[in-house]
């Protein structure tokens, strides 16, 4: 699970970089005005939840330390569950926008071009990660909280009075 967090990072990272790049360097000040409005609104969510994204699983990574050092006290924020959820959703959307438009080509005759093949994939393997990763995360943190209870309990034993 570790290899998921960090290549989701990863993807993350790519995405804010992406984002910034088409804001900075591929809009002009006189383009700007032309640009459609949604498109405006699809960089702004990209950018916020790649960043949630990002923060979530850095905070997160702590519960797949070793024992000592996984402090199971500490909690992720809600808005961080939400933020990573979110990014998945966006992602998978992306992917099956660019999915639909494919599809409405064909039924106008024109050809698959592979490269929309690949841009569906790599929108859509790391939104299933995403929920994949963000499940079995929950899943983890419950095991090892009853865990922990369990050897705390087993150590309070013949302590109490």
């Amino acid at each position: 699970m570790r290899v998921f967090k960090i290549l989701l990072i990863i993807f993350s990272i790519i995405i804010v970089g992406v984002v910034v790049y088409i804001v900075g360097f591929q809009f002009t000040k006189e383009n700007f005005s032309r640009i459609p409005y949604y498109v405006h609104i699809h960089l702004v969510l990209a950018f916020l939840f790649s960043v949630t994204n990002i923060l979530y699983h850095i905070k997160s990574f702590r519960f797949y330390r070793r024992k000592e050092k996984r402090r199971l006290e500490k909690k992720v924020h809600k808005l961080l569950w939400v933020g990573t959820i979110c990014c998945s959703t966006f992602l998978i959307y992306i992917g099956a926008g660019i999915l639909y438009s494919m599809i409405i080509s064909i039924s106008y005759g024109f050809s698959v071009n592979t490269q929309d093949l690949y841009s569906i994939f790599i929108f859509f393997i790391p939104g299933f990660l995403g929920f994949l990763e963000t499940s079995l995360l929950r899943k983890r943190i419950r095991r090892l909280r009853v865990e922990s209870d369990v050897y705390e309990e087993i150590d309070t034993i013949g302590t109490e009075i």
